[in-house]
């Protein structure tokens, strides 16, 4: 098939149902929607296209399949390692448009959503239902749940609350061949085999395509409280997180060099958190449930101190003041963005750090 004749096939595919999706062909949505925050690989699609539900990504891959035409899917594309790029003539099926929460219970604490729905959407609901969906990421504003999962997102909660896929109730899949499957059905207690969820989680759309995943929410933190200590040598940083962890169950614990924190104050909109200088610095994030938890905090800052291990140190006394100190670590990345990095997450157990 030629390309115009793959772009009049997509149209006509994508335009079943009562939600028609839609085919973009123009420059400017092919650069858009052609690429990651990478920008080192130009991006080069045939053809965008942004179903509206799952029969019509099903139709995609089945079209795809028989014509021998490649897809990449595509989420927020906040990604830094160029996972979302077309550059090669593919088809982007994009989930900007899939982007629904379909269903919401108290009782089990689940949500179902489509998987363009946003993080930070995703977020917001469970707030305004008195709960909490705890991954979190810089990227809270675009990212989207699908390419969470696609990747296994952590983000800044790890320490806490684990990865992405430890808040996957069940998902909804177009596998490579064309078909869908519903995986786990949202159990909490599933003895009946093989999980086939945790295979397309952190797949990268390599097994197929996720249209829906129901997430699993929490009780909300109680007072969230963020303290930003300046470090006086990189091996400190685990010392500080060993001491801490000995009295305080951490939500956070972040950690960033002077220099990339410099990158962050030149934009000016954000303030440093103190005017001694250190060279690293962590933040950490802790629950102060009680005076007895500050007073611990507090007892552990001034060991650290004493120790040598850290130079400075802010607590916030305020949800906005907190808000606004992890502005520190959320902004590296964009602040990074104009010298194009090319970005990878290094994982190691945390004693052989």
């Amino acid at each position: 098939m030629t390309a115009e004749q793959i772009i009049a096939s997509l149209k006509e595919l994508i335009a079943t149902g009562e939600q028609p999706g839609k085919v973009l062909t123009d420059p400017s949505d092919l650069d858009t929607y052609g690429k990651d925050w990478t920008k080192i690989y130009p991006p080069k699609p045939l053809a965008i296209v942004l179903p509206k539900t799952t029969e019509q990504v099903q139709a995609l891959v089945q079209f795809a399949n028989d014509h021998q035409v490649a897809l990449v899917p595509s989420g927020g594309r906040t990604g830094l390692s160029a996972g979302a790029v077309a550059a090669n003539g593919e088809v982007v099926v994009a989930f900007d448009n899939m982007n629904q929460i379909l269903d919401f219970s108290a009782s089990d604490r689940t949500v179902r959503c489509q998987a363009g729905v946003v993080t930070e959407q995703l977020q917001n609901f469970a707030e305004e239902n008195g709960l909490y969906y705890p991954v979190d990421f810089a990227s809270a504003g675009s990212s989207q749940l699908g390419g969470n999962l696609a990747t296994n997102a952590g983000g800044i909660k790890v320490i806490r609350y684990g990865m992405s896929r430890d808040w996957v109730a069940g998902l909804k899949v177009v596998t490579g061949k064309g078909e869908i499957l519903e995986l786990n059905k949202d159990l909490a207690k599933n003895n009946t085999g093989y999980d086939l969820r945790h295979l397309f989680i952190g797949a990268e759309g390599t097994l197929g395509f996720i249209t829906e995943a129901t997430m699993k929410l929490t009780r909300q933190p109680n007072n969230l409280t963020v303290l930003v200590l300046g470090l006086n040598d990189l091996t400190n940083t685990m010392d500080v997180l060993q001491a801490f962890q000995s009295k305080l169950d951490l939500t956070a614990y972040e950690f960033f060099s002077h220099q990339a924190m410099g990158h962050v104050l030149a934009h000016g909109q954000v303030q440093a958190p103190f005017e001694t200088e250190a060279p690293y610095y962590a933040l950490l994030e802790f629950e102060a449930t009680s005076d007895q938890v500050m007073d611990d905090a507090m007892s552990l800052f001034e060991h650290c101190v004493e120790s040598g291990w850290v130079l400075d140190g802010v607590i916030s006394q305020s949800e906005t003041q907190a808000q606004n100190l992890w502005q520190l670590r959320e902004r590296i990345s964009e602040s990074i963005a104009p010298r194009t990095p090319y970005k990878n997450d290094i994982s190691v157990v945390v004693s052989k750090v």
